[in-house]
């Protein structure tokens, strides 16, 4: 019986007693191998035992050092702390040690942005999007990562494939609107701005911001 497979239908199901249970009965029948120790770790982590989690999984690693979905494990615990140095650190363990999917590249891009490096969390957004190209919230981080690095035409290519996959997604549309005006394009972005109050009236930003361009139209008449 693959007791680990259990656990994940008991731990999807909410049964969080059987689930342990059966990560613990996989432990027992193979206690070298890192896999249970870090789903343990992982059903700690949805309980909100963030200490003992972290405990499951340092043991994983010391079974297997290079054992990549612990130390992606770990940075996800350390992200959802906001201990963003340690996140990064195992995070890129992660990367390292093989494991290439989404949700890594997304969480290690989104500690870079967070620690205030865009430049280093750009690539990671990128992969990630490649990955997992209908992902809306990865699509709209990556499309914010290109206009603060001030690739504005690629800012608004993502931003318009974020309003193909949600046309009600009022803060991909602001800042569509925003990049549009960086480029120039005043009533595209007037436009959009309105689009954007349609959708969600007290939109705070999209409200001053056509307030300031109403503003500067009457100037100009």
């Amino acid at each position: 019986m693959n007791y680990n497979e259990v656990g994940f239908r008991h731990l999807e199901a909410g049964n969080y007693e059987l689930a342990a249970q059966a990560f613990n009965d996989a432990i027992e029948q193979n206690p070298k191998d890192p896999t249970a120790y870090v789903n343990l770790g992982t059903l700690l982590q949805s309980m909100n035992d963030a200490d003992r989690a972290l405990r499951f999984y340092d043991r994983a690693l010391m079974i297997d050092n290079t054992f990549a979905s612990a130390y992606y494990a770990k940075g996800a615990l350390f992200f959802a702390a906001d201990k963003l140095v340690e996140a990064e650190e195992s995070l890129r363990a992660a990367l390292l040690y093989g494991l290439d999917d989404a949700d890594l590249h997304f969480m290690l891009g989104m500690t870079y942005q967070k620690l205030g490096d865009p430049v280093r969390g750009l690539p990671r957004l990128q992969r990630a999007s490649e990955l997992n190209g209908v992902d809306i919230e990865i699509a709209f981080q990556y499309g914010l990562a290109l206009a603060q690095n001030e690739k504005l035409e690629e800012a608004v290519e993502m931003f318009e494939h974020v309003l193909m996959l949600d046309e009600t997604h009022t803060d991909a549309r602001y800042n569509y609107a925003i990049a549009l005006a960086f480029l120039g394009q005043q009533e595209a972005c007037y436009a959009e701005l309105e689009a954007v109050l349609a959708y969600q009236p007290e939109h705070a930003l999209a409200r001053d911001a056509k307030a300031k361009m109403d503003a500067l139209l009457k100037q100009a008449d």
